[in-house]
């Protein structure tokens, strides 16, 4: 049997080994996976129930509820003072749907798109499948800190180059483009006449401001633009596929084509809580964004006193990325790791080469399990 090269050429995720490894160990503490431990909050799952007992149980437009649409439009105008329209609005399943669909309506065979990592593999996997060949191109750390090697990135770019990807707030590093760093980007892609992909799903997470500056602020057009996010971080709804894109028009309708016949539409009571979760759900945001910021505190507590880890201080969504010294192999280490103290984190490695030499801890838990968890890990590395 012949299958595609493209998509032998996407590999099992270490995090999906380590994790599924750590569901068979007893007292195992998963700190590997990039979501929250707490449920769906109650007025969003009774607004879903609600909405399948009212009939929402049929397919919807492909883009999703008008009333959705026009619901997301609100809130992007309320947080960051920018208009889109509904037309200019897509709703997924799940912003790794609108990833991907965003990749494949502008980036195919011959093409290159730059990926400024570390990040979540899913953007270099998704040009690939494209038939396009992902340029990586590494954060710089600053002191103890990330920071955008625009140099690199602009070195990065050719006649082929179609996309620039980035992810801000980061994951897996917590780093935020600073508003300058957002306008080079955009420069760039208005030079080159690239689509600038921003992933701002952890945009709420934001520990230094009530939400992080969105890169549609920049952007004068909307043809270089295209900005995915999703309910899963900031509604704790990862197992619903809630998420979207937004566009100029004319990517838009290109996009709704094509997932008409890749996913159709979004659940249609995942919708309708959707909306709730919009209109209703500003006071669980803060508090939740108040709960993280606890954990990270308590997080960077431990880390920053644990010999040989350097760990910058994330400045946005739930993860910390520690640097062990002397670090070759974060995968084996993960791994030793989870059969040595039952404590499963994500490899460096999961997130581009870039990433070797670190391991990243999922800090959105209870803080009795994160406590635990801690102290398993400062207990294995001063054995060390």
């Amino acid at each position: 049997m012949r299958y595609t090269p493209a998509l032998q050429s996407v590999t099992e995720s270490p995090l999906v080994r380590i994790g599924v490894l750590a569901e068979s160990i007893p007292g195992s503490i998963n700190l590997c996976y990039g979501e929250s431990d707490m449920p769906t909050p109650e007025f969003i799952t009774r607004a879903a129930y609600d909405a399948a007992r009212a009939g929402h149980t049929f397919y919807t437009n492909t883009a999703g509820y008008a009333e959705l649409r026009e619901a997301i439009a609100h809130k992007i105008r309320e947080l960051h003072g920018v208009d889109y329209r509904p037309s200019e609005i897509l709703v997924t399943v799940g912003a790794s749907m609108g990833i991907y669909a965003a990749v494949r309506a502008l980036v195919g065979p011959g093409d290159n798109a730059i990926v400024i990592e570390p990040t979540y593999s899913i953007f270099g996997n998704d040009v690939a499948l494209s038939g396009g060949a992902p340029r990586r191109v590494p954060l710089a750390r600053d002191d103890n800190a990330f920071a955008l090697d625009l140099d690199a990135v602009r070195a990065a770019i050719d006649s082929h180059t179609r996309m620039l990807i980035v992810n801000s707030p980061s994951n897996p590093t917590g780093w935020i483009a600073t508003p300058d760093e957002q306008r080079a980007l955009y420069e760039l892609a208005l030079e080159h006449d690239l689509v600038l992909l921003a992933d701002e799903v952890y945009d709420r997470l934001a520990f230094d401001t009530p939400i992080a500056r969105s890169f549609a602020e920049v952007a004068d057009d909307k043809e270089h633009i295209v900005v995915v996010n999703s309910f899963s971080k900031t509604y704790n709804m990862t197992g619903w596929r809630l998420g979207w894109v937004q566009a100029s028009e004319r990517l838009i309708k290109l996009m709704t084509s094509a997932v008409e016949f890749m996913t159709s539409n979004a659940t249609a009571m995942v919708q309708q809580a959707g909306i709730v979760a919009l209109r209703d759900g500003e006071s669980y945001v803060a508090e939740l964004r108040d709960h993280y910021s606890a954990r990270r505190a308590q997080v960077m507590s431990v880390l920053t006193v644990i010999p040989g880890l350097s760990t910058p201080e994330p400045r946005g969504a739930f993860f910390a990325f520690p640097r062990v010294d002397g670090l070759t192999d974060s995968a084996e280490l993960a791994m030793d790791l989870l059969r040595e103290t039952g404590v499963a984190v994500a490899p460096g490695t999961a997130f581009g080469l870039s990433g070797e030499g670190h391991i990243r801890i999922c800090f959105a838990s209870s803080e009795a399990k994160l406590a635990e968890g801690l102290d398993r890990l400062g207990e294995y590395f001063r054995s060390r």
